[in-house]
């Protein structure tokens, strides 16, 4: 465990744990620290690699794992993954025995299995392993990391509100902080704000200096830690790991200083799988709001995790009260329009977007949303007439976007059935390249009455049937940016009206898991129509 910081921050308490029978073929996919785990298929993925692990060896990694660092004694074990069967302890250890040969080699050194004598075993990640943020480390080059781009209004928004860096904490007690570094702080938060591609590598280098000028300075290395899971998550598979050791290791020297930091419990967020994990990952985001419930990072994950459920009016009061301590926000400021368009709010939608616009012509994520939120709403030639204007388009705007939306939003425009099947067929092959193009892609499919290709589309996404995805979210050239996970809040986006009615949709949020963290949560009838 993490020194200074609590067992309740990563441990359940045993009543709490589910002990119900491991059936793989039911288990939804899972990250400990870098490395993912997927049980139906029995698959350990990291640094670019796959294996497959035998059947008992991934059931007892799943129990382990549901107890969230609690013990699991061996007649829990022989309860949940043999079925109940009387087991000996020869054959318990061996499985043992194989599951920690897994954490060392297929799984990277990401977990290690402690055996409590006389009690069971425990499961412990690697952010419990790190000895330490080092000082004299080489610096890392995280520049092409960042913050989830082209976040699309309201099927982005919870990647939007989530890598949005809603960093606007003000800490007190600054006096004894030296002024060269609480200059770099302020400096690197406000970086992190602004939420553009080169964001987290740049706030990285900076903080690390702060660390350097002021070693017991808990919230610069909160705010490090912060900047180093974000670029994790943006990075490729091969560099995510290396990043995440280090935000890790920044982690626990924040809380050593201070056990409840609020920029390193954001930061622990990022460790905590969302796709199939809501629960957890609501329960982790209140827990640290309980202790900061001004906390405008906390309030944006937690935002972003109840569009991801489909609680779509609950979240825009948390992104409301995270857009007060940063009211410029472009990622907030989207998540907003996307939430009151896919409530039905659309005059508040309208003007949210034109708001965003005026703030942030430039900013990509804004142009493509303004872009969308026209041709969706009956005003394409708008949209249109922006698209075939050079002059008003970010400088990072790629033209293969460019003609991908134009040729959606003439289909939209002017009802070309031709327009339509060519963008489909194209929105099909680009949804190959990564999962953003797959939303856009859904999206429209859904929109235009072509449930077939959209379900086909989602299929794809949740249960890797027909492609399996890459990791990044848009092409390669753009680079990986957010997108390593699956993500579910465009399902709740408007523009899918006529797909949540369909009898599919229903089998789909079963098949993934939100059924159950409905009837668990007992919020099935908050969830957006």
């Amino acid at each position: 465990m993490l020194e200074g910081v609590p067992s309740s921050a990563f441990r359940r308490s045993a009543e709490d744990w589910d002990s119900s029978p491991v059936i793989l073929a039911h288990e939804h996919p899972f990250k400990i620290g870098a490395a993912e785990f997927r049980p139906a298929t029995r698959e350990v993925l990291f640094d670019g690699r796959s294996s497959v692990i035998e059947p008992r060896v991934m059931q007892l990694l799943v129990a382990l794992y549901r107890a969230a660092g609690a013990v699991v004694s061996k007649d829990d074990l022989a309860a949940t993954c043999w079925g109940g069967r009387i087991v000996g302890e020869d054959a318990i250890n061996r499985v043992i025995s194989r599951l920690r040969s897994v954490g060392e080699k297929q799984a990277g050194r990401q977990f290690r299995i402690e055996t409590i004598t006389k009690v069971g075993y425990r499961l412990t990640p690697v952010y419990a392993l790190v000895d330490g943020a080092h000082r004299d480390e080489p610096s890392v080059n995280v520049a092409t990391g960042g913050i989830a781009r082209r976040q699309l209004i309201a099927g982005g928004s919870a990647a939007a509100i989530v890598a949005s860096g809603a960093l606007s904490w003000v800490v007190l007690h600054r006096e004894t902080t030296p002024k060269e570094a609480r200059l770099l702080i302020d400096d690197a938060r406000k970086s992190l704000m602004g939420g553009d591609v080169n964001s987290p590598g740049n706030a990285v280098g900076t903080l690390r200096h702060a660390t350097e000028i002021a070693p017991h300075n808990a919230e610069a290395w909160g705010l490090l830690a912060y900047a180093y899971m974000v670029a994790a998550s943006a990075a490729s598979s091969k560099d995510a790991g290396p990043l995440t050791t280090r935000g890790i290791a920044a982690i626990r020297r924040a809380f050593a200083l201070d056990p409840h930091q609020p920029d390193a419990l954001a930061a622990r967020l990022w460790t905590i799988p969302t796709f199939g994990n809501w629960l957890n990952y609501e329960q982790a985001c209140t827990q640290g709001l309980r202790y900061h419930p001004k906390h405008s990072i906390l309030q944006g994950h937690l935002s972003g995790l109840l569009c991801s459920v489909g609680r779509m009016a609950e979240a825009l009061a948390l992104t409301d009260a995270a857009l007060r301590a940063m009211p410029r926000s472009g990622p907030l400021l989207l998540g907003r329009a996307g939430i009151l368009w896919s409530l039905g709010r659309l005059d508040e939608a309208d003007a949210a977007v034109t708001k965003t616009f005026d703030l942030l012509p430039r900013n990509s994520d804004v142009w493509s949303a303004t872009i969308l939120y026209l041709m969706y709403n009956n005003r394409g030639r708008d949209a249109l007439a922006m698209l075939a204007d050079p002059s008003g388009r970010p400088l990072d705007m790629d033209q293969s976007n460019v003609d991908l939306l134009t040729l959606q939003a003439r289909a939209l425009t002017f009802g070309d059935k031709a327009s339509a099947r060519e963008a489909l067929q194209i929105a099909d092959q680009a949804a190959r390249q990564g999962k953003g193009y797959l939303v856009v892609g859904s999206l429209f499919a859904a929109f235009i009455g072509d449930l077939d290709e959209a379900f086909l589309l989602l299929n794809a996404m949740y249960f890797n049937k027909g492609f399996r995805l890459p990791d990044s979210y848009f092409s390669r050239e753009q680079g990986p940016y957010v997108g390593h996970e699956r993500t579910t809040a465009f399902l709740f986006d408007r523009r899918m009206r006529r797909l949540r009615r369909d009898p599919r949709f229903a089998e789909l949020t079963r098949g993934i898991g939100l059924d159950d963290y409905w009837a668990r949560t007992q919020t099935r009838s908050r969830i957006i129509a």
